[in-house]
């Protein structure tokens, strides 16, 4: 089959399926530090199927990318106990620098190089303080600033109160202003 059909129709797919995909990986996960490497698996192993078994047979899209990444997630979380029980695991709070340079380029000014520099450095603080934080609170903010979704929806997704889920982006908030803002 031609391969840029393929790679037409994996776009189409994923275009169409990655926020459903990144906001159910982010809700299952136990760490941050994991969502990376679960969606990367997840649209590699989609590729994958699209190449072996041809366009037609994905009929449901998003129900097929959810099944993946399900399947991506159950696969981490017993591959990482059955090492855990032959050898001690390495500090799991570590992140790729490439994942982290990934996040820290989201934020780019057009014109001012040099802005744009300084932005990446205050990122790269602030992605590090959010590091400390909880998972819970780590979850929402992805959920929050990176997938956009509304307190409502954080709170369904993470089956908590949206007063808690408010507390956790206000209190958080407020903290790097006061660390990172101009005044701090």
């Amino acid at each position: 089959m031609n391969s840029q059909v393929i790679e037409e129709k994996f776009n189409e797919i994923y275009d169409k399926t990655y926020q459903q995909c990144l906001i159910y990986v982010i809700s299952k996960c136990n760490h941050t530090s994991v969502i990376p490497d679960i969606i990367q698996e997840t649209y590699l192993a989609l590729y994958r199927i699209l190449k072996d078994k041809g366009l037609e047979y994905i009929k449901n899209p998003e129900a097929y990318v959810i099944r993946i990444a399900k399947s991506k997630i159950y696969q981490h979380y017993t591959l990482k106990e059955k090492v855990k029980s032959i050898i001690p695991l390495f500090d799991i709070n570590k992140e790729d620098k490439e994942y982290n340079n990934a996040d820290i380029n989201m934020v780019q000014c057009e014109n001012e190089l040099e802005i744009a520099i300084e932005n990446k450095e205050v990122l790269a603080d602030i992605w590090r303080f959010l590091q400390t934080k909880p998972q819970k609170v780590q979850k929402v903010f992805y959920l929050f600033y990176y997938a956009e979704l509304s307190i409502p929806e954080i709170a369904q997704h993470l089956r908590l109160n949206q007063s808690t889920i408010k507390n956790h982006i206000y209190r958080t908030t407020h903290e790097i202003r006061k660390k990172f803002g101009k005044d701090g």
